[in-house]
């Protein structure tokens, strides 16, 4: 299985991307803090992976003209269409949906082919939070006095994207394993007429979008498994949310990226290649040519894409250029790819579209 795994900081100056809310804790009620979590003695600020990946999504709506899945309620649940033929975001951010056909229950999953960490603050949060205090004054009467958290950090994200599994659709009878409704789960008749309906939909969609249909899988052409895993890679150059932009405002796009196509899901990036100094952040670049050494047989094509803004961690350049030029990963026949985040996002998506193109 060819993996993309992916490793993105985010400089965050000055922030409030995602909220916990009002302290409850205190008698007044007025401090709004920031989401965090704690790790050993200290607390870190994080962007929650729903949050994160609500962005990702959207950037794909509003950028790529993604047809988004409709969102539905039923009593306490909510669902998607679990259409992931005609919904690009069915298919590469999954879903889970509950029928009751007839007198029994049928489920449907797609575990996402995109998987994502936290956006994780690299500086703990007694270096990185600071608390605003302001008042609403705009009334008559006295100021009323709030206080609200906000921070100055970088933050870590990684993910990994299963490409064999965008525009695939397994039909197997087995929890977790079955994406999609087979014909037989239907009763014809009685109060399963819009369930038909939907399934008959999806199924002529498959039939002129030329999906290959075995007895356990659906699979998508080529062209639209590319065009779907290309889009959610180059959606990190656009990505844009967050709470409190109004007062924070805060560009969420990467300002450094590596990216690279593995055999298997582990990530070699996640973990060990960023600390953290009195407050400022490191670049181990000997962490990461010893991981890139240790897993060298995992790597599928050897090219690493390493992006980083001309304007963002300068101090990092000589760094990267010890890898570039490093003769032990050159002796193992690794390419080492070196730009700006752009340049290097658009670089590596041409390696996800040979992927597909030979397969």
């Amino acid at each position: 299985m060819r993996f993309v795994a992916g490793l993105v900081l985010i400089d965050a100056p000055h922030s409030a991307l995602n909220m916990l809310g009002i302290d409850q804790s205190l008698p007044d009620r007025n401090i709004t803090r920031v989401k965090k979590f704690r790790r050993g003695r200290n607390q870190y600020p994080y962007v929650s992976p729903q949050a994160w990946r609500y962005w990702w999504r959207e950037t794909l709506r509003e950028r790529f003209n993604w047809n988004l899945s409709p969102l539905f309620r039923e009593e306490k649940q909510v669902f998607t269409a679990a259409n992931p033929v005609e919904y690009d975001d069915d298919d590469v951010f999954g879903y889970m949906r509950a029928y009751r056909i007839g007198n029994k229950n049928v489920s449907v999953t797609r575990v996402s082919p995109l998987k994502t960490t936290p956006l994780i603050s690299l500086i703990p949060d007694n270096a990185s939070t600071t608390l605003d205090d302001g008042f609403a004054s705009r009334h008559e009467g006295d100021p009323v006095p709030y206080s609200q958290e906000f921070y100055s950090t970088i933050l870590k994200g990684a993910f990994s994207l299963d490409l064999d599994s965008v525009g695939s659709f397994s039909i197997k009878e087995k929890s977790g394993f079955k994406n999609i409704l087979k014909e037989d789960d239907i009763p014809r008749g009685g109060k399963n007429i819009i369930i038909i309906e939907e399934y008959e939909k999806m199924v002529a969609l498959a039939k002129s979008l030329g999906v290959i249909v075995s007895q356990d899988k659906w699979i998508m052409p080529p062209e639209i498994r590319k065009k779907r895993a290309t889009e959610t890679i180059k959606a990190l150059k656009y990505i844009f949310g967050g709470a409190k932009l109004t007062q924070y405002l805060t560009d969420v796009s990467p300002k450094f990226v590596i990216l690279a196509m593995v055999e298997g899901g582990v990530n070699p990036f996640i973990s060990g290649i960023f600390y953290e100094d009195r407050g400022e952040v490191k670049f181990n670049s000997d962490a990461l040519k010893s991981r890139l050494m240790d897993l060298k047989e995992t790597f599928n094509p050897k090219a690493i894409y390493i992006g980083k803004d001309k304007g963002f961690m300068p101090e990092w350049e000589r760094d990267l250029r010890s890898i570039f030029e490093d003769a032990e990963l050159k002796e193992e026949k690794f390419e080492i790819h070196i730009g700006t985040v752009g340049d290097t996002i658009d670089s590596f998506s041409k390696e996800i579209e040979r992927y597909y193109s030979n397969l």
